[in-house]
Order: C-alpha cells, then sequence, then structure tokens
C-alpha cells in the first residue's frame, strides 16, 4: 500500500507537533524502526511506525488489530508543495523519534561528561 503523504498532511502535523512537545513516547521496535501507541477511550489503540527504508522514511498508522491505516513516505523528488511540506513533517518525525527512543540527548552528555574525566 502506498499513499500520497499530503492526503494525511493533517494527522501527520498533529503527530509532529505532539511529537516536539514530548506528549507521544516513542520507542525503540527494531533496528531503524520506531514506535508510539496511543490509547483509545474504548480500550483500543492507533499505532504510528516510522522507519528508515533505505534512505527513505516511511510513517505508518495501524489499529489495535495490526491493520495499516495508511503509509506514507517522504519523497526527494515532491510533485507538489503538498508533498513536500509532508515529506519534510516525515522527516522530522523520523529525527525526532529516533533521538527520543535512543536518548541522544541523555548520551551525548554523558560522553561529555566522560570525555572531561579523561
Amino acid at each position: 500500500m502506498r499513499s500520497d503523504p499530503a492526503e494525511y498532511k493533517e494527522i501527520v502535523a498533529k503527530l509532529l507537533d505532539k511529537t516536539r512537545q514530548r506528549k507521544v513516547e516513542w520507542k525503540r521496535a527494531h533496528a531503524n524502526n520506531f514506535r508510539c501507541t496511543l490509547p483509545a477511550p474504548d480500550a483500543s489503540f492507533l499505532e504510528f511506525t516510522v522507519l528508515d527504508d533505505e534512505g527513505q522514511r516511511v510513517l505508518r498508522m495501524s489499529d489495535q488489530d495490526r491493520n495499516t491505516i495508511f503509509v506514507a513516505k517522504t519523497n526527494d523528488l515532491p510533485t507538489s508543495p503538498e508533498e513536500e511540506e509532508a515529506s519534510q513533517m516525515i522527516e522530522e518525525i523520523y529525527d525526532n523519534a529516533r533521538r527520543q527512543a535512543l536518548r541522544v540527548e541523555d548520551k551525548l552528555d554523558l560522553a561529555s561528561t566522560l570525555l572531561d574525566r579523561v
């Protein structure tokens, strides 16, 4: 399934905003895949997965039954301003999710402290 990222721009923008605010918690799924889960009031949930597929970022939204709701991919050669904006948002979600899940800032601080001791 391949979708036009611009079609889901509103959802992607909200996910990016909540990721920036750290209101969603990203965890490492495996390798370069990161996942966040949003619980719904009826005990179900929605899940977002963002991954690096040979340099192309992919954002997937699934429901609690693992049904794929949409897949949006970045595009190095966007065909419209909307597609370019959506691609940039997906790229930023990936970067933020990766930094959060891998605790990059904490590890950089630790590296700096350790290097000060050497």
